[in-house]
C-alpha cells in the first residue's frame, strides 16, 4: 500500500484521467494519469500515461492526443497497452540534471515486447503515478500474493486487454491505407525536414518536443514545493512537497512523501509488502489507495494484531515546546528555549498562541508573523543535527510547525494535518486547535497545539473546547477518516488558559516558596484530570516544578500589576497520551520576556516500533498460511441486538445517541460498513452518523457503533417545514456475506431555529404552541400573502419576537462587553436559550446567562433562517451594488416587508454597538465582516455549482471576492442611518 494523497486542487492531468475513464471499459478504473514524454530516437513525443486496473490487475496505458491540452476523450488515441505483471521490468531513475529548473524522472518499462523509455515532469502527479506502478509491480511480483490468487483459480491473464490491442492494430491498418501516394507519385517525399536535427538538445533552458501539434509547457505550483525524489540507489535524496490545503502552510515541508525503493527492479521488497499492507497501528488507509483484496484487509489486522513478534521497541527523543507570544515579532534568541540538551531531539513541535492579534487576523486573513516565527524557529534547531520540516499549520494565531532530523525522512509516512475552530459557532478562529500526525516506522504519533477560552471563571468553556477538537480532529487523506484517538501516541500542548483557583495573595507566596505541588491543588486542570473527569482523559502531566507562566508584564519577570491583577497561573501545558513515553524533563524559560507568557518545553523518550523484516515475513507467511485454510471453509455471519432505533422528542443542536453491537458470531474476522443506498450521495441522512461507520471484527468479539441523531442548522428548516421527517435506513454491508438494515426513526420538536421569517412573524405564541398542520402551513411561500389582518389575530409583528428577544438582552447587557461575537458561549445555556424561544418558559432570556452565550445564539438564530436576511434570490444583486451606496439602498427597500424590517433592526442594533465601541473594542469592519457572511447568503445549489465547476485556486479567489463585497455592502448600513 502506497501513500496516495488526495487532491484539493484539480489539475488539467486530473481532467485528464476523468477523459481516460471515458475510453475504458465499465469494470476498468483510472487509477492516476500524468502527461509525460516518450523518448523515441532522441525525439519527445508528448504522451500521456495511464495505470489501469481492471479486477485486481493492472495496465499501463499509453495515449496520444491530437491536441495540447486535451480536452475531451476523442482527442485520445490509445498507443499501446502494457500488461503489469512478473516479466515487466519497471525501473525509476531520479534527475540526473540537478542544474535544470524542474528536471525529469526517468522511467523505464522493459518485457519480451516492450522497451518503453518515458521522461516525467518533477509534479506530484509523477510521485502519484510511480505510486501507483511500484504497487502494480509488487503485487503482480509477490509470491504470497500469486499464491493466494491461485489458490481462488484467480491467476493473472490480461485478456481485457486484448481488446485495446487489436482495436489499436485496426487503427494501424487504416491509417496505412490512408497514407499519401507511394515516393514515385509524390515529388516531395524524399524532400524531408527534421528540426530536432537542427537543435541543440544539450541546453539547460527549455526542451524541445516533436508532437503532432505546438505545445507550451505548462508550469503548477507543485514544481515550486517538491524536492529531488530518489527512485534509485543512485542518489540518496527524497521527495518534499506541499499539501494544497487552504490552510496557512509550509511550502518546504515533507508533507507528501513516496517510499523509495532500494532495489533496481522495484521487485521483491519487504518494505514494499510493509507499505502495501499498511501495518501501522491506527492508521487506516489513505485516500485514493485501495488494498489488494478484501483478504489483504484482514492479513492487516492479523499483523496489527501480532505486531509485538516482529518489531523492536527504540527510542526517539521529542521535543515539544509551546509559546503565546501575544502577537510579538520575534526579538530574542531562541536557543534557551529549544536547545535543553547536549543531544539533539528526533523530533521538533512547536507550537504558537496568539500568533496575531489584529482585528484582521480574526477572519482568515494572511499574516506576516507566521514568517518571522518560521524564520525564527528554523534558525535555532539544535546545532548538532539536520533537521527537515514535517509540516506546519496555522489557523489565524494558533501556529504548530513539526521537524524531524533528515537522517529518518526515510521512515516516515502518511503525514497530514487537521485544524478546529473553536470560537463562536466554529466561525471566528480567535480559538481553536492544529493538529500533524505522521507515522515513523510503525508508530503512529500526533500533535496537538490549542488556545482554549480564556478567563478564570470559563473553565467550562475551556473543556467543551477540549471535547470539540479531541472529537472533531479528522485526518481527511484517509478513509476512513483518522480520529486522534486511533494513534499510538498524542502530544497535546498550548495555552490551555486553565487557573489556579486560590486567591492572588496566597499564589504569589507560594510561589515565593517554590511550593508548586500545594498550588496545583488548585489548578483546575489537575483537580479534573486528578477526579478521572473526561477532560483530557488518558493523558499524563509531569509536575510543573516552575513558576506559572502567565501572566507577566511584558518585558519583565513581573507578574501583572495591571488594574485587572490577574492570578498567576500554568496556563501553558504539555500533556501526552500513549506508551513508551517517559518524560524527561518539563520546564519554563523565564529568560524569554518578549510576551506575557513564558515559554514551556518537554524533552521526552519515545518508544517507536520498528520491524525486523527477516521476523515479519515469518509472520506474513504464517499468517497467509491460516488464511488458506480458513478462507473457503467459513462465511461471514453477524448477530445485531437491536435493528429498529426510535430517538424520541429530538431538540436542535442537542445530540441523542444509541448503540448497536454488532457481534461475530462465526468463526472468521468480518469486515462491515454501512453503503449507500440506491441514488443517495451518503450512507445517510445528514441528521444521522454512525461511529465507526466501517470496521473489521474478529471472530468471537463485538463492535459498538454509536448512531447519533443530531439537528443542526443544515437540517432544522427542512425538519420544520415538513419537508423530511426523522426517518432512515441504514445498510449494513458484509464483505463477502449478507447485508442487514437498521431502521432508524424519531420525532423532532419543531425549533424557531431554522423556522422562516415569514412564519416567524405570523407566530403570536411560541412555536412549541402552534399546530404542526398550522406550522408546515404556514412555513410555505407566499403564505404571508393570505393572512387576513382584518380578522382577529390576523395581525403581524415588525420582526420576530425571537429576535427582538435576544437583541433586547444583548441591549440590557452588552453594549459595553468586551470580546462580543469573538468569545463562544456555553452550550448548555444556548440550548437553555433555544428553549426559552421555542416554548416561552421563562418569558425573557434569564439575565444570569452569559452575554456571550446570547451573542452566539443571535448569531446562530439568523444562520438558520429558512432564508437568509436578504433571500437568495438577490445575493448576486447584493454583490453587484455593493459599492455602490444609492444601489444598495434601492435593493433593500425592495426587498419584502419583514425581511426589511429584519435587515434594518439588526443594523440598527449593530450601530449603537460601534458608538459604544472605545467600550466593548468593536469596529464597523468586523462587524461588516461577520453579519455580511451571515445576512448575505447564496443558494446552497448555487454554491455547490459553482465549487464542483472552478479550479481551487479560483474557488478561494472567488470566496475572496465575495466576502469583500459582503463586507462592503453591510458597511453601507452600518456607517450610518439609512432610512431605506
Amino acid at each position: 500500500m502506497f501513500y496516495v494523497p488526495s487532491s484539493t486542487s484539480p489539475s488539467p492531468v486530473m481532467e485528464t484521467a476523468k477523459l481516460v475513464q471515458k475510453k475504458l471499459g465499465q469494470e476498468e478504473v483510472c487509477l492516476q494519469c500524468v502527461e509525460c514524454s516518450r523518448i523515441v530516437e532522441g525525439k519527445r513525443l508528448v504522451r500521456f500515461a495511464a495505470v489501469v486496473e481492471r479486477k485486481e490487475e493492472y495496465g499501463i496505458f499509453i495515449f496520444m492526443s491530437s491536441r495540447i491540452p486535451c480536452l475531451q476523450s476523442s482527442d485520445l488515441e490509445l498507443e499501446t497497452a502494457i500488461a503489469v505483471d512478473s516479466s515487466l521490468r519497471c525501473h525509476a531513475e531520479a534527475p540526473t540534471r540537478q542544474d535544470k529548473p524542474h528536471p525529469e524522472f526517468v522511467l523505464r518499462l522493459q518485457s519480451a515486447d516492450v522497451n518503453l523509455v518515458l521522461e516525467m515532469p518533477q509534479v506530484e502527479n509523477t510521485q502519484m503515478f510511480l505510486a501507483e506502478v511500484k504497487r502494480a509491480q509488487d503485487f503482480a511480483s509477490w509470491t504470497p500474493v500469486q499464491s493466494m490468487n491461485a489458490a481462488f483459480g484467480a491467476l493473472a491473464s490480461f485478456t481485457w486487454l486484448a481488446k485495446y490491442r487489436l482495436s489499436r492494430q485496426k487503427q494501424q491498418q487504416q491509417q496505412q491505407q490512408q497514407q499519401a501516394p507511394p515516393a514515385s507519385e509524390n515529388p516531395f517525399a524524399a524532400d524531408t525536414f527534421d528540426p530536432m536535427k537542427h537543435m541543440n538538445l544539450s541546453d539547460t533552458g527549455a526542451h524541445v518536443l516533436a508532437t503532432d501539434v505546438a505545445s507550451s509547457s505548462q508550469s503548477t505550483w507543485y514544481q515550486d514545493d517538491m524536492a529531488a525524489l530518489s527512485l534509485s540507489d543512485t542518489t540518496a535524496q527524497k521527495s518534499s512537497t506541499l499539501g494544497s490545503k487552504n490552510r496557512s502552510q509550509s511550502r518546504d515541508s515533507l508533507d507528501k512523501i513516496v517510499n523509495s525503493s532500494r532495489s533496481e527492479d522495484l521487485t521483491d521488497s519487504m518494505e514494499a509488502i510493509q507499505g502495501q499492507l499498511g501495518i501501522s497501528s491506527g492508521a487506516e488507509l489513505p485516500v485514493g489507495t485501495k488494498p489488494v483484496s478484501s483478504r489483504e484487509k484482514f492479513v492487516r489486522q492479523f499483523l496489527c494484531n501480532r505486531e509485538d513478534e516482529f518489531t523492536d521497541l527504540r527510542n526517539f527523543r521529542v521535543f515539544c515546546g509551546t509559546w503565546n507570544v501575544n502577537g510579538q515579532s520575534p526579538a530574542e534568541a531562541l536557543h534557551k528555549w529549544m536547545v535543553v540538551d547536549n543531544e539533539p531531539p528526533d523530533i521538533y513541535a512547536i507550537g504558537f498562541q496568539e500568533l496575531d492579534l489584529r482585528k484582521e487576523a480574526f477572519i482568515f486573513s494572511d499574516s506576516p508573523k507566521e514568517t518571522e516565527w518560521q524564520t525564527a524557529v528554523k534558525s535555532y534547531l539544535h546545532p548538532k543535527a539536520k533537521y527537515r520540516k514535517v509540516k506546519s499549520i496555522r489557523l489565524v494565531g494558533v501556529l504548530l510547525i513539526v521537524y524531524i532530523q533528515e537522517k529518518h525522512v526515510p521512515h516516515i509516512n502518511f503525514i497530514d494535518a487537521d485544524s478546529v475552530p473553536t470560537g463562536i459557532m466554529g466561525f471566528v478562529g480567535n480559538k481553536g486547535g492544529v493538529s500533524v500526525r505522521f507515522t515513523l516506522h510503525s508508530t503512529s504519533l500526533c500533535f496537538v497545539n490549542s488556545h482554549l477560552a480564556a478567563h478564570q471563571e470559563e473553565y467550562e468553556r475551556r473543556n467543551q473546547d477540549y471535547r470539540d477538537i479531541e472529537t472533531k480532529t479528522k485526518f481527511k487523506q484517509f478513509e476512513p477518516p483518522l480520529e486522534l484517538s486511533e494513534h499510538d501516541v498524542v502530544f497535546w500542548i498550548g495555552d490551555l488558559n486553565y487557573r489556579i483557583d486560590m486567591c492572588i495573595d496566597d499564589v504569589k507566596s507560594r510561589i515565593q516558596k517554590q511550593k508548586y505541588k500545594q498550588l496545583l491543588e488548585g489548578d483546575q486542570l489537575y483537580r479534573q484530570m486528578k477526579a478521572n473527569s473526561d477532560v483530557f482523559k488518558g493523558y499524563e502531566e509531569g509536575l510543573p516544578l516552575f513558576d506559572p507562566t502567565y501572566k507577566f508584564d511584558a518585558g519583565s519577570d513581573v507578574y501583572d500589576t495591571s488594574e485587572k491583577s490577574r492570578v498567576p497561573a500554568w496556563c501553558d501545558r504539555i500533556l501526552w497520551r500513549g506508551p513508551g513515553v517517559q518524560q524527561l524533563r518539563y520546564d519554563s524559560h523565564p529568560q524569554l520576556k518578549v510576551s506575557d507568557h513564558k515559554p514551556v518545553s518537554s524533552l521526552f523518550n519515545v518508544g517507536v516500533r520498528v520491524i525486523d523484516q527477516k521476523r515479519y515475513k515469518r509472520v506474513y507467511e504464517d499468517i497467509m498460511k491460516k488464511l488458506d485454510r480458513l478462507e473457503n471453509d467459513y462465511l461471514p455471519q453477524i448477530k445485531l441486538d437491536k435493528t429498529e432505533l426510535v430517538f424520541e422528542n429530538v431538540k436542535f443542536i442537542e445530540p441523542q445517541t444509541q448503540v448497536v453491537t454488532i457481534a461475530n458470531i462465526g468463526q472468521v474476522p468480518v469486515e462491515f460498513e454501512f453503503i449507500n443506498k440506491l441514488d443517495d450521495q451518503s450512507y445517510c441522512r445528514p441528521w444521522l452518523k454512525a461511529t465507526p461507520h466501517k470496521s473489521i471484527i474478529l471472530a468471537g468479539a463485538c463492535c459498538e457503533v454509536q448512531v447519533e441523531v443530531y439537528v443542526e442548522k443544515n437540517s432544522a428548516a427542512r425538519l420544520n417545514c415538513g419537508e423530511e421527517n426523522l426517518e432512515d435506513i441504514l445498510v449494513l454491508h458484509l464483505t463477502g456475506g449478507k447485508d442487514s438494515f437498521i431502521t432508524v426513526s424519531g420525532n423532532y420538536l419543531i425549533s424557531s431555529f431554522g423556522s422562516s421569517i415569514e412564519a416567524l412573524v405570523q407566530m403570536h405564541g411560541p412555536i412549541r404552541e402552534v399546530p404542526v398542520a398550522s406550522l408546515i402551513e404556514i412555513e410555505q411561500p407566499g403564505s404571508l400573502s393570505r393572512v387576513d389582518i382584518t380578522q382577529d389575530g390576523g395581525r403581524l409583528y415588525m420582526v420576530p419576537k425571537e429576535i427582538w428577544k435576544l437583541v433586547d438582552f444583548l441591549h440590557k447587557y452588552g453594549l459595553d462587553k468586551k470580546d462580543l461575537f469573538q468569545q463562544p458561549g456555553r452550550t448548555s445555556e444556548i440550548q437553555l436559550i433555544r428553549d426559552c424561544l421555542d416554548t416561552g418558559l421563562p418569558e425573557q432570556i434569564s439575565e444570569t446567562m452569559s452575554v456571550h452565550s446570547v451573542a452566539e445564539s443571535f448569531l446562530l438564530f439568523l444562520e438558520c433562517l429558512a432564508q437568509p436576511v436578504l433571500p437568495c434570490e438577490v445575493y448576486s444583486q447584493a454583490l453587484a451594488s455593493s459599492n455602490n451606496l444609492l444601489l444598495s439602498k434601492q435593493l433593500v427597500s425592495r426587498l419584502p416587508d419583514c425581511h426589511k424590517n429584519v435587515f434594518l433592526y439588526v443594523c440598527a442594533f449593530l450601530r449603537e454597538l460601534l458608538q459604544n465601541g472605545e467600550q466593548n473594542g468593536l469596529d464597523i469592519k468586523f462587524l461588516s465582516t461577520i453579519f455580511g457572511e451571515i445576512l448575505l447568503r447564496p443558494a446552497p445549489s448555487t454554491s455547490l455549482a459553482r465549487s464542483s465547476e472552478a479550479s481551487l485556486k479560483e474557488r478561494k479567489s472567488k470566496i475572496r471576492e465575495e466576502e469583500a463585497k459582503k463586507a462592503a455592502f453591510m458597511y453601507h448600513f452600518l456607517s450610518q442611518d439609512i432610512d431605506a
